[in-house]
């Protein structure tokens, strides 16, 4: 890559020029609302927040120290932050980057925090403050909450069932929304939901497309089969377009808010009883609406190893579907005149089934990397990162798979997933 072609862009004139006193005045004023209490700023810290590592924001804690009215003694709250980059590749990469930031922040505000309403489970933290390229919100592991260990890869049936559940409530909470409201979020929201990582114009999607072809005609099931040469070669490409279609909202299925990026890395898991409360989720961004079947996909594939996640698929469709029929109970609303039946449901996750498997093999080739190696990458070259995420990774891609006997394993696994959906599928 040219050096010419990388130029970075500066967001700020200091990586930690965040806030004004205002705006943390401002900020300190909602929070202690919730307390119903009042109070007074004396200062405010903002410090990294070295445990969260993302390749779309950047995580800050603001520390706000504070006084009661009619108390000496000051105390201090800490909250999360999330900003825009403040390095970016160059001026377009930090316009879209921008961008999607701005459309969770203003989510957050207007939409989610309103969601949370309809239901008393914690699923998601609250959002005190919003701007164009930053949110504050509740820190969710002072609410009791954990992230997974720092290199989980794989959950177990366990596991996910705190994810499940975080996702039935979510889903239940968009449906009780518009029923009060008398609105469909999909029209109101628009604006802020339209949701562009998976497009034929994105380069991280497209180069993504590209080397897990690639690496699809290396698979030991096809590498000596003619005609399946010739499909990956003619066909796989047109066919996984479909999947720019299958994740927008539907015509025939119900369609209701979704997270849609619920791997590991975006759930906490509550701290003293892991396995009974629902997950909160984190990172928004890359929210639409569409049916619940796109969620429960993405969960699925994305966490559990491909021959796992068959063993436990049917266990893990009845927790879900049980949770949903409950929160939508709960909230006065009966699935199935909602379209929400466990008839609907299975029919969906066959309509819907080439998304998991087509969005789980482009993201292995950036999430399912040798550990450190594409932060290592954007470490030690950031020119190198921004051509293999946005440019091109399929000769770096199969030269790991070479190298990495694990990575080239599941990336097989998860292009098996892949090859039964559309070439065995059509060989039928």
């Amino acid at each position: 890559m040219n050096k010419a072609d990388y130029n970075p862009v500066l967001t700020r004139a200091n990586r930690l020029e965040l806030f004004t006193t205002v705006e943390c005045e401002e900020i300190l004023k909602i929070v202690l609302q919730d307390e119903n209490k009042r109070g007074c700023l004396k200062e405010f810290k903002i410090v990294p927040a070295v445990e969260q590592v993302g390749f779309l924001g950047e995580y800050y804690h603001l520390i706000l120290s504070y006084q009661l009215e009619n108390e000496s003694e000051e105390r201090s709250k800490r909250l999360f932050v999330k900003s825009v980059v403040y390095q970016n590749a160059d001026k377009s990469f930090h316009d879209e980057k921008t961008m999607i930031l701005k459309k969770e922040a203003m989510l957050y505000k207007t939409l989610i925090n309103e969601l949370k309403l309809f239901s008393e489970h914690l699923w998601c933290a609250k959002c005190y403050f919003a701007r164009d390229d930053l949110f504050v919100m509740q820190n969710i592991e002072d609410l009791g909450y954990v992230s997974l260990p720092s290199g989980t890869r794989f959950l177990t049936e366990v596991q996910m069932r705190p994810i499940f559940k975080a996702l039935a409530t979510l889903h239940a909470s968009s449906v009780a929304f518009e029923r009060s409201h008398r609105v469909t979020i999909g029209v109101q929201f628009r604006k802020w939901l339209d949701e562009k990582s998976i497009d034929a114009d994105i380069p991280w999607w497209t180069t993504g497309v590209k080397a897990v072809l690639a690496a699809t005609a290396t698979h030991p099931l096809v590498r000596d089969d003619a005609a399946a040469q010739e499909y990956i070669k003619n066909e796989l490409s047109r066919c996984l377009d479909k999947v720019y279609y299958i994740i927008g909202s539907s015509a025939v299925h119900r369609n209701v808010f979704l997270h849609r990026d619920t791997w590991s890395g975006n759930v906490f898991y509550h701290k003293e009883r892991p396995q009974d409360v629902g997950c909160v989720l984190v990172d928004f961004q890359l929210c639409r609406y569409a049916p619940p079947a796109v969620d429960f996909l993405m969960a699925s594939y994305m966490n559990v190893e491909p021959k796992d996640r068959k063993a436990m698929e049917q266990r893990n469709i009845s927790y879900y579907h049980d949770n949903l029929v409950s929160e939508l109970k709960a909230m006065g609303i009966d699935a199935e005149k909602e379209q929400l039946s466990r008839s609907d449901f299975d029919q969906s996750l066959k309509d819907l089934a080439l998304f998991g498997a087509a969005f789980n093999c482009i993201a292995a080739t950036v999430l399912r990397l040798p550990e450190n190696y594409l932060k290592k990458l954007k470490d030690e070259q950031p020119a190198e990162f921004h051509h293999f995420c946005n440019v091109d990774r399929t000769e770096s891609l199969l030269g790991i798979m070479d190298q990495h006997d694990d990575f080239r394993r599941y990336m097989y696994d998860c292009v098996e997933d892949l090859l039964e959906l559309t070439y065995y599928k059509q060989a039928k």
